[in-house]
C-alpha cells in the first residue's frame, strides 16, 4: 500500500533535481536522515504556504532562524532550556500536543529527536509513542514524518519503527548536495549572525584556550567556527560577538569553553561505550553532547556503564 506522495523540486531549466516523499494524509512516515537538520531546510522549502505546519524538534530556533521563515510555523523546540517555543521533552507532552493538534483542521507535523527522548525514557516507550501517534493520525487529515539520525538506533530498533510507520525518503541528486556544500562554505565567510558552519567530522578534540590578552572579537570570531567545524552548538555564545564589553564576551567565552572541555572528555569516554557494543546508545549521547545540554547526567550514565 502506496502510504506517501512525492514533491518534486524545479530548478531553473524545468530539470527536476530533488524528490521529497510526504506521507498521505492520516499517514505517518519515517525519514532516515544523515542531516536532520538540512533535511529540515528542505522540507520546510517545499511544503504549501498555506499549509497548516507543526514542527517539534531538537534543532535550536536560533540556529534555524537564518534558513527557515518560523512566524508562519507551529514551533516546538524539546528543551529544559526557558524559551517562548521550548516544550518539555519528554514522549508524554509532545504526545499531547499532537492530540490537540490534530483534533480539527489538516496539515503536516515534523518530529525529530526521538534518540534523544529514546535516551530520556527508554526505547519500549519511543515505540509504544509511534504506535500511538500513527493510530491518532489515521482517519484525520494531518500527517506525520518522524526524522531519525541515521546511526542512532539499532538496526532491530529502526525496524520495529519503520514497521508502524513504513519509511519515506528525501533523495539528493548531485545538484542538490552541491548547493548544501556551497551553502555551508559561504556561511564560512559570512557576518558574526550568519555563522553555521557544518560539521567536517565525528570527533572532538581540545583546543588551546584564548587568553584574555588575545581575546578579541576576531579570535572569537575563529574559534566559534572551528567549534562549529567539530559539530559543536555554540549559539550561546554568538551573542558576545556584539558584545562592546571585551571582559563581558571573554567571560561568556570562557563559561563555554569549559563546557566544551567537559564534552570532549566525555566525548572520548563515549567511543569506549561504541567500542564495548554500545552504538545506539553512543551515537544518541554524542548528538546530546554536541547540543552542550545533560552533560553532568550522560557523566553519572558513563560512569555507571563503564
Amino acid at each position: 500500500m502506496n502510504c506517501s506522495e512525492s514533491v518534486k523540486s524545479i530548478d531553473e531549466e524545468g530539470i527536476p533535481f530533488m524528490t521529497l516523499e510526504f506521507p498521505k494524509s492520516g499517514r505517518v512516515g519515517t525519514l532516515i536522515s544523515t542531516s536532520i537538520k538540512n533535511d529540515f531546510i528542505q522540507f520546510c522549502s517545499h511544503t504549501e504556504s498555506h499549509q497548516n505546519l507543526m514542527v517539534i524538534t531538537r534543532l535550536s530556533p536560533r540556529r534555524l532562524i537564518r534558513h527557515v521563515d518560523l512566524a508562519g510555523v507551529e514551533f516546538r523546540w524539546l528543551s529544559m532550556q526557558e524559551s517562548p517555543h521550548s516544550i518539555t521533552p519528554s514522549l508524554e507532552h509532545t504526545n499531547h500536543l499532537i492530540n490537540s493538534t490534530i483534533s480539527n483542521q489538516n496539515g503536516l507535523i515534523w518530529i525529530d529527536g526521538l534518540e534523544y527522548l529514546s535516551d530520556r525514557q527508554g526505547f519500549d516507550a519511543v515505540h509504544s509513542f509511534v504506535r500511538n501517534v500513527v493510530d491518532s493520525i489515521n482517519n484525520t487529515e494531518w500527517s506525520v514524518i518522524i526524522a531519525i539520525e541515521d546511526g542512532t538506533f539499532d538496526k532491530m530498533q529502526i525496524a520495529q519503527i519503520t514497521r508502524e510507520a513504513e519509511s519515506i525518503f528525501f533523495d539528493f541528486s548531485e545538484d542538490a548536495d552541491i548547493e548544501i556544500e556551497l551553502m555551508s562554505k559561504s556561511e564560512e565567510k559570512s557576518t558574526p549572525e550568519e555563522i553555521n558552519v557544518l560539521p567536517k567530522n565525528d570527533s572532538l578534540k581540545h583546543l588551546s584556550k584564548i587568553t584574555e590578552e588575545g581575546f578579541t572579537h576576531k579570535t572569537l570570531r575563529e574559534r566559534i567556527i572551528q567549534w562549529k567545524n567539530m559539530g559543536l552548538d555554540v549559539s550561546i555564545l554568538e551573542p558576545a560577538l556584539a558584545y562592546q564589553n571585551l571582559e563581558e564576551a571573554f567571560k561568556l567565552y570562557s563559561e563555554v569553553d569549559e563546557l566544551i572541555r567537559i564534552a570532549v572528555e566525555l566525548d572520548l569516554r563515549i567511543d569506549l561505550l561504541k567500542d564495548s557494543g554500545e552504538a545506539a546508545k553512543a551515537y544518541a549521547y554524542k548528538y546530546r553532547i554536541r547540543q552542550l545540554t545533560g552533560l553532568d547526567e550522560i557523566s553519572r550514565i558513563l560512569d555507571t556503564l563503564l
